[in-house]
């Protein structure tokens, strides 16, 4: 399917949700573009045709249609789908297969990768441009980037960047600074472990007698172990290693989290309140407008902080002063959250002869100039990596978020199990932690059994997943 320009209605207006303010934007980044250009000693060099590939053209268009329109607005831009080769359904093995027939059949020039560990393992498998050539020629450092989306493009074998990210998502805890001064409560800072967090959630609990009083923490449809893998995943654990078809629940480490988050919950710091759902045609339950409305306890001004992504909230929706800090952190470095991604990624393809082309428009995305247009607009690809854009916003809480770093998350095969292994899994644990907090059995009974249940879970499901690779 190929496109020239920008996409025009049959009244010549321009398609999409934005109309004029939309037209704006694209005169403004036609501007910027000029203005980059001015800046160089030869103008970018128009390629006849670029291919692109993403998993679908609407939701590249979203992302980068405008900015590719007038960045190349000469230029024929050829769209191939990655939606067979991103089925995420199938194995790593027959993803990496569809991906290398599609890149050396269709062979695109600029690569949209959409998740992690499609991005690694066509790193490792060859298949993408080393951009540290291009970075370095084009004179971008390391100080210009935040570090933290960097250090996401190199987690693969060869320690490169092999892609880059145009914007980075990252959570925030946010608190209701009206109840805080009502009971006296020290305010939320950035650099908080999950510990002290729950800590000062449970100040709410102590201070207050009523039932219906305000809740320390609280997190829509969350419970014991949505919490226990949140606060795991801050800290770098992980209760299974698929590649090694092996259960970890059974650690030193676990037990301190899963103690932890107990203990607040049979003082009553966590209440649980579950939205009456509805059920569809096929027989699945689902939530509509206003049972997610009745379940967001914090945007009553009925709970005292939850995490959530940045822009979540608006100051002016909510009946009472909000305030926001860093989501919660690790507690070895204090820096690291496990709410900080950048999964949406451009790449190169190897052996692409318009590898400079593609690579002009990457260094576009993660320029100055894109970052000044995300101060007049909300982006749809987050924050930018631009480091420049922390000091010329004018949003603190935005700017505090360039101090944020991913957590530590070791790469694993997560499709070469059978998917039931997560759902049983998660079944499981629900049982084995109510019947602790039930007072049935010890938390020491209950780690073993989670790692002998699990274990078998992981078992099965293993053998299962590679009879269905036969």
């Amino acid at each position: 399917m190929r496109r020239k320009g920008l996409a025009l209605s049959s009244g010549g207006q321009l398609q999409g949700r934005h109309g004029a303010y939309r037209l704006l934007v694209l005169m403004l980044i036609a501007m910027l573009v000029m203005v980059g250009c001015s800046d160089e000693q030869e103008p970018v060099k128009q390629p006849d045709e670029l291919k692109v590939a993403d998993w679908d053209e609407n939701n590249f268009n979203i992302l980068y249609g405008d900015y590719l329109n007038s960045f190349y607005p000469n230029t024929s831009i050829q769209f191939i789908s990655t939606g067979t080769a991103s089925d995420y359904q199938v194995s790593t093995e027959e993803q990496t297969r569809r991906w290398k027939q599609l890149l050396e059949q269709e062979q695109p020039d600029l690569v949209v990768i959409r998740d992690n560990s499609t991005y690694r393992f066509l790193a490792d498998a060859g298949l993408l441009t080393d951009l540290s050539p291009y970075m370095q020629s084009s004179g971008i450092t390391d100080e210009q980037i935040h570090p933290g989306v960097l250090e996401l493009m190199k987690q693969n074998r060869d320690g490169l960047p092999y892609g880059m990210a145009t914007g980075f998502l990252a959570s925030m805890l946010y608190y209701n600074a009206d109840l805080f001064q009502e009971y006296g409560i020290d305010l939320p800072h950035d650099g908080m472990t999950w510990e002290e967090v729950l800590h000062l959630a449970n100040r709410f609990t102590s201070a207050s007698e009523s039932k219906d009083g305000p809740i320390g923490y609280y997190e829509p449809y969350s419970g014991p172990v949505e919490l226990a893998n949140r606060i795991g995943g801050t800290e770098g654990l992980s209760m299974y290693r698929i590649g090694t078809r092996r259960m970890t629940i059974d650690t030193s480490a676990w037990k301190q989290v899963l103690h932890t988050i107990l203990s607040y919950y049979k003082d009553g710091t966590f209440r649980s309140i579950v939205p009456k759902g509805k059920v569809n045609a096929d027989g699945m339950e689902y939530y509509d407008q206003a049972a997610t409305a009745s379940a967001d306890l914090f945007g009553q001004g009925k709970a005292a902080m939850t995490t959530n992504s940045y822009g979540a909230f608006d100051a002016s929706k909510v009946s009472f002063k909000l305030g926001a800090v860093n989501a919660p952190v690790d507690s070895a470095t204090r820096l690291r959250s496990n709410g900080f991604n950048a999964n949406v990624k451009l790449a190169v393809r190897a052996g692409s002869p318009k590898a400079q082309a593609a690579w002009n428009f990457i260094q576009f995305m993660t320029s100055d100039y894109v970052a000044k247009i995300s101060i007049q607009q909300m982006t749809n690809f987050g924050l930018p990596v631009r480091l420049s854009y922390a000091q010329v916003t004018k949003d603190d809480s935005a700017a505090d978020l360039y101090k944020q770093m991913p957590a530590i998350t070791p790469p694993d095969d997560y499709m070469a199990v059978d998917l039931s292994f997560y759902d049983n899994l998660n079944s499981m644990l629900k049982r084995e932690i109510g019947d602790v907090l039930a007072d049935n059995q010890t938390e020491e009974t209950m780690l073993k059994r989670m790692q002998k249940q699990g274990q078998q879970l992981l078992d099965t499901a293993k053998a299962r997943g590679k009879e269905q690779k036969k």
